[in-house]
């Protein structure tokens, strides 16, 4: 069935003015009547249509025209979309995150060292912490005090890494410590008894060491547990 530019653009959802450039680009064929008109049939409303689609999805004519031709497939071109935008969204996601931190603390520092830092410096910057102020400490307790921020991460785990930041880079917490890393090895080494027996005199012995450091030292664990999307850790009780 033929049908006039004006009864496609219509079925197809589109403007008489869309059917007419995309007839001039190659996209659509026609057939001209005596009078010179443009007459479309069943085929061309359903290109059309798929057009829109395509074009709704913001894939560019030129891509479309190659789906059209079947030089690309369009479960290809599909992939290929669904990547892009896949990058799009995490590059916008971590935008508004790091928007809402500013908006929330505005300092310029901190969003230069989220923005500017890359994986392999925050990796850097915390393996160099851990290894100045807890050196003789198992490898595995390194691995569990390591934040690591993921590429997705949202305003809350961005602000959390600011401040693990600026606490790391901090001479008079490193070396709290320290003191801290210290006083446990002290007081692992005098059990000579099984060391997962209750004893609640080393117990007492571990509190007061712990109350007696920084108390900025929970607030890292806390900052830990959050960039990592973690459960909130326990505080010690008296």
């Amino acid at each position: 069935m033929d049908h006039s530019i004006g009864a496609a653009a219509r079925l197809a959802g589109v403007s008489v003015k869309a059917v007419r450039h995309y007839s001039d680009l190659g996209l659509l064929t026609s057939r001209r009547t005596a009078a010179g008109h443009r007459r479309y049939d069943d085929t061309a409303v359903a290109r059309l249509r798929l057009i829109r689609t395509l074009r709704a999805l913001d894939l560019d004519l030129p891509t479309i025209g190659a789906v059209l031709r079947d030089e690309r497939s369009l479960a290809d071109v599909a992939a290929t979309h669904a990547e892009a935008l896949a990058i799009q969204i995490q590059t916008l996601r971590r935008q508004h995150a790091l928007l809402t931190v500013l908006a929330r603390h505005p300092e310029p520092k901190d969003l230069d060292l989220m923005t500017e830092q890359s994986e392999q410096d925050r990796r850097a910057l915390i393996a160099d912490f851990l290894s100045a102020t807890l050196r003789g400490v198992d490898q595995a307790i390194h691995q569990n005090l390591t934040p690591v921020l993921p590429e997705d991460a949202d305003a809350t785990q961005l602000a959390a890494w600011s401040e693990i930041t600026r606490l790391v880079s901090d001479d008079d917490f490193r070396t709290s410590v320290r003191r801290l890393a210290t006083g446990y090895q002290a007081l692992a080494s005098q059990r000579t008894d099984d060391p997962l027996r209750a004893d609640p005199a080393y117990r007492g012995r571990l509190i007061a060491l712990r109350r007696a450091v920084d108390p900025r030292w929970e607030r890292y664990l806390e900052l830990v547990a959050v960039v990592n999307g973690w459960a909130a850790p326990s505080r010690i009780a008296g």
